[in-house]
């Protein structure tokens, strides 16, 4: 057998109603938190609802409500800002994928001297000044609850890399289902793709170990069960659960195995495309992903295919069939890139996350991404 790490340090917290253990949690981490979320839980409540829970564990808290999609420089900036101002010892993101990005940066850049963006590209070393974090999730998709990465997007560079850190890995994540049976349909969709995808390159990846192999084949089983019954009765708790569980079980294995040739390329889309989420990113490439991959590792692209579609081998048909009742936006395509875009949107992927597309299973050039994104508009 290969010799491998695994490393997994968060404290998994995980069920309906588990919201509520939120106070005692960050009570063990510090005195005041600052809450990291987007508007929408500002005027919904749950902000509120959160703070509730702190103030019973007789913690202080701070909120900063403005999270936005694809989290960028300045705002997180804004957020560092505001927790050396308040005080802050602990930092709680909640939401889905961008409010946990924004939180783990945002306490890097309230420990750390400067901007962000020089710690997102690697040029500055995130160390172990790095505010407690804590994530509470309400998405099924990034699985950012238990990995150590934080995407950032720097709108002047039109870049968009993964800041990677054991610094930054939470050290609780709440995993509470009851706050995702509202999530809008559409949503559900591109972060439970989003999880699909991160399964398939965790397992694929040339850092792939038997033991993100196991947690990565448990995510994929997960959402194909789940999936289709989240986007019948989005109100299905059960369904919920398992969506959770898979998108847990998947960032567990992207935190160890990685992430290869499609996410870098939809990274790569989203930073030059701003209105593009994620999901509907790595949509629009997924299908020449899978082509251009399945030439290689036969036994586990065979296996991918049978639990998408019992009794098929072939990877690609197994995807068309399993994901054709769903309607993604695809963005990309009516964006209608030219000629020169799709040139460098293909170079690009071998630049500012190089090191992730090298972790591909099949060895990729600048011309082979170049096709896969000609085809994904065509």
């Amino acid at each position: 057998m290969d010799t491998f790490e695994f490393y997994q340090p968060t404290k998994l917290v995980f069920g309906p109603g588990k919201l509520a253990a939120t106070g005692a949690l960050a009570a063990a981490y510090g005195k005041k938190a600052l809450v990291v979320c987007d508007p929408f839980f500002v005027t919904s409540g749950l902000a509120e609802r959160l703070r509730g829970y702190l103030r019973e564990a007789g913690l202080a808290s701070a909120v900063y409500g403005q999270v936005i999609p694809n989290p960028t420089t300045d705002s997180i900036d804004a957020g560092a800002a505001l927790a050396r101002r308040e005080d802050c010892d602990v930092i709680i993101g909640l939401g889905g994928g961008s409010a946990m990005d924004t939180a783990k940066a945002v306490a890097v850049g309230a420990t750390h001297p400067g901007p962000i963006w020089p710690y997102a590209i690697g040029e500055q070393a995130v160390t172990a000044a790095t505010l407690p974090i804590i994530a509470v999730t309400t998405t099924s998709g990034t699985g950012s609850q238990c990995t150590c990465f934080s995407v950032i997007t720097n709108p002047q560079t039109n870049q968009k890399p993964g800041m990677g850190s054991p610094f930054i890995l939470p050290r609780v994540a709440v995993i509470d289902p009851e706050l995702m049976v509202s999530v809008p349909a559409g949503q559900s969709l591109i972060t439970g793709f989003d999880v699909f995808c991160h399964a398939v390159e965790a397992y694929t990846s040339t850092l792939a170990s038997p033991i993100s192999d196991m947690y990565a084949e448990r995510a994929v089983t997960l959402t194909v069960k789940h999936l289709p019954a989240v986007m019948q009765n989005g109100r299905d708790l059960e369904a919920r659960c398992g969506m959770a569980l898979a998108d847990t079980c998947a960032g567990i294995a992207i935190c160890n195995a990685v992430v290869s040739l499609g996410h870098v390329m939809a990274h790569v889309i989203g930073g030059h495309y701003h209105d593009i989420p994620h999901g509907d990113a790595l949509y629009s490439i997924y299908r020449g992903v899978l082509t251009f991959n399945a030439t290689v590792l036969p036994e586990k692209h065979a296996w991918l295919a049978q639990q998408l579609c019992p009794g098929c081998t072939d990877l690609v048909a197994a995807y068309d069939r399993f994901f054709a009742p769903f309607k993604f936006e695809n963005r990309l395509k009516a964006h209608r890139p030219d000629a020169a875009m799709l040139d460098r949107l293909a170079a690009d992927t071998f630049t500012y996350m190089k090191g992730c597309t090298d972790l591909n299973p099949r060895p990729a050039t600048v011309a082979d991404a170049r096709a896969i994104l000609q085809a994904a508009i065509a």
